[in-house]
């Protein structure tokens, strides 16, 4: 009889877990940070309310564990500056849904599974911008 409750109690607990597991395993983004890695081109567009429209390139690199590092022209209104190392973080959930901080501007994202492309907008008050990401290598592409 004991070993009849052992056996209850362990497919009980198995099957309270199970689901669980599944909800994990088929989350889009289960590398969360990892999921970007690498450098990606990053092209975004816009307005500044007040102030004009706004266009940026440049490149940004990702370091897998929620830093950034990037490089990019910004050109506002007509006026145009290059900006060079300029250090981020980022979260990447599990939906594959993210933020970012970089230089004060706040971001809300998506990235694809695989990490090779995101859309993102800025969330800041006052601002209208938003663009895309892709990875320079993108994931699975031969060296």
């Amino acid at each position: 009889m004991r070993k009849l409750f052992a056996t209850f109690a362990l497919a009980a607990g198995a099957f309270a877990l199970a689901p669980q597991a599944l909800k994990a395993a088929d989350s889009p983004c289960p590398l969360l940070n990892a999921t970007k890695h690498g450098t990606y081109v990053v092209y975004g567009t816009g307005t500044i309310v007040g102030v004009g429209p706004a266009v940026a390139v440049g490149e940004i690199t990702y370091d897998g564990r929620g830093n950034t590092l990037a490089t990019f022209t910004l050109n506002v209104n007509g006026n145009v500056q290059t900006n060079t190392n300029v250090p981020g973080t980022y979260t990447i959930n599990s939906d594959c849904t993210g933020t970012s901080v970089e230089a004060g501007a706040h971001y809300s994202f998506v990235v694809s599974p695989d990490g090779n492309t995101t859309t993102w907008m800025e969330t800041d008050p006052g601002t209208v911008v938003s663009g895309t990401e892709v990875r320079l290598r993108p994931a699975g592409a031969e060296k």
